[in-house]
């Protein structure tokens, strides 16, 4: 009786350890990109003549504000993915390719600073407010590679193996707009999203998860903590 007891209290203590190294990966992953991000950011703008870089039928890419919410949705699926880290090695996995490109993109937005070409059309409405409200903490530098763009290929990738079902079908559809968004709200030009799956295709091949390696506690502890979403 007394081990039978124990037990369920045992996989109560492991699942609020697994969600405390959970929060720590997210808040840590998180304070990281916005020490680098914004410190290039900041950087950039006390120089002169940042050149830009972008092809001239880039011109005739309409301006979509309403697509600006896709974009900056981006930070909510970007704080809860290392909730959905299923073993102690997926989620080091994702904190690997993570640190890896915050610092490889913070290096080339240093080396590289650019900044983007073009004036951004006044937009109205619910969207305008969102991107006056954005534009008062983001600079339009730190354009090559595009976090954006490597975020959004590790997060699909994620995102489409711990989804089923109807939940799967909507988030990989605002996945969609959440991609298209960088270039048709003028954030980024189409060099920086080639540049972001670039990144993204190197820290897939640098840190690659082992999935025949499990961790040392039963796998369903692991798995109750973050469930697939099934509908």
């Amino acid at each position: 009786m007394l081990k039978m007891a124990a037990k369920p209290r045992q996989n109560n203590i492991e699942r609020r350890s697994a969600r405390s190294t959970q929060l720590f990966a997210s808040a840590g992953l998180s304070i990281l990109f916005v020490i680098v991000y914004g410190g290039c950011n900041w950087f950039t703008a006390q120089r002169g003549n940042v050149p830009t870089f972008f092809f001239e039928w880039e011109r005739r890419i309409p301006f979509m504000p309403f697509l600006i919410l896709p974009y900056l949705s981006i930070d909510l699926f970007f704080i809860a993915a290392p909730f959905l880290c299923l073993t102690n090695e997926e989620l080091r996995t994702w904190a690997k390719r993570i640190v890896f490109s915050i610092l490889v993109a913070g290096t080339c937005f240093l080396i590289f600073p650019l900044r983007f070409a073009f004036v951004r059309p006044h937009a109205s409405g619910f969207a305008g407010g969102l991107f006056d409200w954005f534009q008062t903490l983001d600079a339009p530098y730190n354009l090559l590679p595009s976090l954006h763009a490597t975020f959004w290929v590790f997060l699909v990738d994620l995102y489409a193996r711990r989804t089923r079902g109807v939940w799967r079908i909507l988030i990989m559809l605002w996945f969609v707009l959440m991609g298209l968004s960088p270039v048709f709200t003028y954030q980024h030009h189409v060099i920086d999203i080639v540049g972001g799956f670039v990144l993204a295709g190197v820290g897939f091949l640098l840190f690659r998860e082992r999935f025949s390696s499990l961790p040392k506690s039963p796998a369903p502890n692991n798995r109750a903590a973050s469930p697939p979403l099934t509908l």
